[in-house]
């Protein structure tokens, strides 16, 4: 069973990886006559020769460099979404501090953007001129069991970690899709399983190795640059420095309960049932996580789901009265290990083109709201097409640390709604973008403002400071003109130098949704 953990949405995400593992690679076959582009027809090689000559001397012919005549370029140049089509210079795939030092000082000196990826399961990044620094080489997991901490690398992946950790019985909190970067995750905070007993991904987190805007290594922790610590858990993407490495802190799980339960399409259950679960999660211990799904499946059904997660050896017997007697078409009880439950819960290939939403409620859904949900349900059996699209639902304190250690907003929240659509054809980008909107705006009146920062959407706008950060907004650009004054590190949703005073969300709603901090 527990081989069946890389089979999941691994099979998609990571399909190039397998094919073409950079790590295997001393160096990559590239043709620099741009005279025989293996893929001519698309992608003509005269335009590979001037991405090629926009590239500085200093970078080119480096064995860990990925290049338009290269034809593994193709392959890694997407990002996990494929909506979003785009040829960066090139892409480093660097396996020691001192070559990402090289290549960072080369970009800075020569003025070139970057991006920089772990995971490269971000659902929308965007760099229309620069390059990529892929940190997939950075991959040690140094499991301590005397001291319950672990070193992980930047470029580990979650099914990596999990597998590894799972194997002594042990876990630290994260999400399950084993394609999942971990420095991404953990950056944004990180919601998962064992969120409400041991908090997010990024609590856990004790210390961290920075490559700063000076190109110079610096560890970062509670002890030593603690403004800085606090900025980099909840809101470090690409804003601050480049995370190289962490140092967790992990927990002894010997023993989970997976609890999952399926309804078929009823729109009268699906209420009933999701005003039950919202009621009960209120009830729940921390050692008991939960979240109820909301799924339209690529064959035109629908289904509604609870899922829960129990630590410990005691018999999960907590759902039983609320939940046995709305008759649950399908129900499953995993009593074993995590790293077991991790694989139960992995998620399923998926198409190739998405979007995601993202919304935070800070008290719970009313009834027209759980009604929004099921209404698009409904919509989506009248497109009769072969998209796949879910809305996932979380609820529950956050646990593990106070709100203001970490630069992780909506602790706050009662819980979070995401929201997925994927599709095959790029033919269908607007009429799957609109579906996914039209239920974001349909739950709009009954959420909040806010959103969460690893659910990259870019449709935010200029709002997507306040929307991810909060009340932390101006502290936050307050440390990056502390630590990057020249803006070295800069992307789309970055965190910038100023902010101008035009930002929609005021300290009003502030006050509406989270009351004073």
């Amino acid at each position: 069973m527990r081989r069946a953990f890389w089979t999941s949405c691994w099979i998609y995400s990571c399909i190039t990886a397998l094919l073409f593992p950079p790590s295997t690679f001393a160096s990559y076959t590239c043709d620099y006559s741009c005279s025989s582009d293996p893929l001519e027809q698309i992608y003509p090689s005269q335009n590979m020769c001037v991405l090629m000559a926009l590239i500085p001397p200093s970078l080119q012919g480096l064995s860990y460099g990925m290049y338009p005549t290269c034809d593994i370029y193709y392959t890694n140049r997407f990002s996990y979404n494929k909506r979003l089509n785009w040829f960066p210079l090139a892409i480093f795939t660097p396996s020691t501090v001192t070559e990402v030092q090289y290549v960072l000082g080369q970009l800075i000196s020569n003025k070139l953007p970057f991006y920089v990826r772990s995971g490269g399961h971000s659902y929308e990044q965007v760099i229309p001129f620069g390059t990529i620094i892929d940190l997939c080489n950075l991959n040690s997991i140094v499991p301590d069991t005397s001291t319950n901490t672990v070193y992980l690398g930047a470029g580990c992946r979650l099914g990596d970690v999990i597998s590894a950790l799972g194997a002594l019985d042990y876990a630290i909190p994260t999400g399950t899709c084993p394609s999942v970067g971990l420095s991404g995750l953990a950056l944004g905070g990180g919601i998962g399983l064992l969120v409400r007993q041991f908090g997010l991904t990024c609590d856990s987190i004790l210390s961290m190795e920075v490559l700063n805007a000076d190109n110079q290594l610096i560890t970062v922790s509670a002890d030593s640059y603690p403004d800085l610590f606090w900025a980099l858990r909840g809101a470090g993407h690409n804003s601050f420095g480049i995370v190289l490495g962490y140092t967790f802190k992990m927990y002894y799980l010997p023993t989970v309960s997976l609890l999952q339960l399926r309804w078929n399409w009823n729109p009268e259950v699906f209420s009933t049932v999701y005003n039950a679960w919202q009621q009960w999660v209120t009830t729940l211990p921390a050692t008991i996580s939960s979240e109820t799904v909301f799924k339209y499946n690529q064959d035109g059904t629908v289904r509604l789901s609870v899922n829960a997660l129990k630590i410990g050896a005691e018999p999960f017997t907590e759902w039983e009265a609320v939940f046995q007697p709305l008759n649950p078409t399908t129900t499953g009880l995993y009593i074993g290990d995590y790293l077991g439950a991790a694989d139960l819960f992995a998620s399923n290939y998926t198409y190739p083109f998405s979007k995601t939403k993202s919304k935070m409620f800070f008290k719970p859904l009313p009834q027209d709201g759980v009604n929004a949900l099921i209404n698009w349900m409904a919509i989506l059996q009248n497109v009769n097409c072969s998209y796949e699209a879910f809305w996932g639902i979380g609820a529950g304190n956050l646990g593990a640390i106070a709100a203001t250690d970490t630069a992780y907003f909506p602790r706050k929240a009662f819980g979070w709604a995401f929201g997925f659509i994927y599709w095959p054809f790029s033919f269908q980008d607007t009429q799957a973008l609109n579906l996914i909107n039209e239920a974001y705006n349909a739950l709009a009146p009954y959420t909040s403002p806010y959103s969460y920062a690893n659910l990259t959407d870019y449709a935010l706008g200029a709002s997507y400071l306040k929307a991810y950060y909060g009340s932390n907004v101006a502290r936050l650009v307050q440390i990056k003109n502390t630590y990057d004054p020249q803006n070295v590190f800069s992307w789309h949703q970055g965190i910038p130098l100023y902010v101008t005073p035009t930002a929609p969300l005021t300290e009003q709603i502030q006050d509406k949704y989270c009351g004073r901090r």
